[in-house]
């Protein structure tokens, strides 16, 4: 199965450089910070969705926006890539795979800790949580602990 590739750019003047790749997927955008910063959104989501709660989000690119979709199920993680004019219009798909662990929440987890030590202007982009990303680290822990202990 391949891996997702996540990656940010040094943000400027609120906006941040993104791209993702997967498979014959390439996305390439840069999202802004209003109105929710989608860094510190990312940590939250992967941090519900390891605990296999359904979560988005919103990666606002003005007026367009892309939605990323992270569903829990009994097989792995359905992630839904979609696209809209703007906030509260329709979505229409991009992209949709169902994965695991490895292939989808390592690879986001490693783009949002990599991210976290880049340098930048606080007038350009907060840095992500802290208390939020140690969380993450502990839960991306203790699931790469159990799945190491069940198959080996």
């Amino acid at each position: 199965m391949s891996k997702l590739k996540l990656n940010f750019e040094i943000p400027k003047n609120g906006w941040l450089p993104t791209s993702l790749r997967y498979s014959d997927l390439e996305l390439n955008f840069s999202a802004s910070n209003i109105p929710e910063n989608p860094t510190d959104k990312l940590c939250e989501s992967l941090i519900l969705a390891l605990n296999g709660i359904k979560t988005e989000t919103l990666w606002n690119l003005e007026p367009e926006c892309y939605f990323f979709e992270l569903k829990p199920n009994k097989k792995g993680i359905d992630f839904v890539i979609s696209k809209s004019g703007g906030i509260t219009e329709n979505r229409n798909l991009i992209y949709e795979l169902t994965g695991d662990f490895e292939s989808v929440i390592l690879p986001m987890y490693r783009s949002l800790k990599k991210f976290s030590t880049l340098e930048f202007d606080k007038a350009d982009w907060k840095k992500i949580d802290k208390i939020k990303l140690n969380k993450l680290t502990e839960l991306v822990t203790e699931r790469k602990n159990y799945l190491h202990t069940v198959y080996n």
